[in-house]
């Protein structure tokens, strides 16, 4: 389960277990060498699973709406040639979000929804524009994105995806880098209803936030209602840099 976290960011190591009887033993023998309250991941084959209630339930793929087709997002890019007052315009964020070396944001829209592909159709492609969540089961959690109006004025007026984006405007104001890809769960911020801006990657893994951030805590709301569950609460890594 991808979900699961160590509070205390401790060094962690994979232990072998066999289920004997009403049991877990140590795979070499012996009972489970672990202290008591320890908290650990269980993986294993599907086909492993007896109660079929379960195994849909952990394996069933969900699709959440996010934001609507229209919405604003903002991409942290590291533009050497910002010019000085570049900052003035960023959105709100929390420094501690903004990824290092950015020094400007682009502002960009959702689009309506991609065009149907086999492809498409067989990952479940949402019926219309926006951000939306992806589950499969208590494993995958994504985001999906519709297509995107890139800023006025830029010269491709539209991207195919949140990636597409981030590839394009890295191309424009990143020259100095030697690829344009880039984690856009972390350069690609969402407006919350509290006015500020937050990483997509919030959104992604159910983080703990403040009441005020109303967005996320409706989405995974929305997914406890329906799924039973929701991922645990992320403990965030302070930040090596100061800005």
């Amino acid at each position: 389960m991808s979900n699961y976290f160590d509070p205390d960011w401790t060094p962690q190591v994979s232990l072998p277990f066999k289920w004997i009887g009403d049991r877990w033993e140590f795979f070499y023998g012996g009972d489970v060498p672990v202290a008591d309250g320890a908290i650990a991941e269980l993986r294993l084959s599907v086909s492993q699973i007896i109660d079929e209630q379960l195994k849909h339930r952990v394996t069933r793929a969900s699709i959440f709406e996010i934001l609507p087709e229209g919405s604003e997002l903002w991409v942290a890019l590291s533009d050497r040639n910002a010019p000085a007052g570049a900052r003035q315009s960023w959105p709100q964020v929390q420094l501690a979000d903004v990824p290092a070396g950015a020094t400007r944001f682009e502002k960009i829209r959702l689009g309506p929804r991609k065009t149907k592909t086999a492809q498409n159709e067989l990952f479940g492609t949402p019926e219309k524009g926006g951000l939306w969540l992806k589950l499969k089961g208590h494993e995958s959690v994504e985001l999906m994105s519709s297509t995107v109006h890139m800023p006025d004025g830029f010269s491709a007026p539209t991207a195919t995806s949140l990636n597409h984006a981030f590839t394009l405007l890295s191309q424009a104001y990143e020259t100095h880098r030697i690829s344009n890809t880039g984690n856009v769960y972390a350069r690609v911020f969402y407006l919350d209803r509290d006015g500020v801006c937050y990483p997509l990657d919030d959104l992604r893994k159910g983080v703990q936030a403040s009441k005020e951030r109303e967005l996320i805590h409706q989405l995974w709301a929305d997914v406890e209602q329906q799924l039973g569950w929701r991922p645990t609460a992320q403990k965030q890594k302070p930040n090596k840099k100061k800005r």
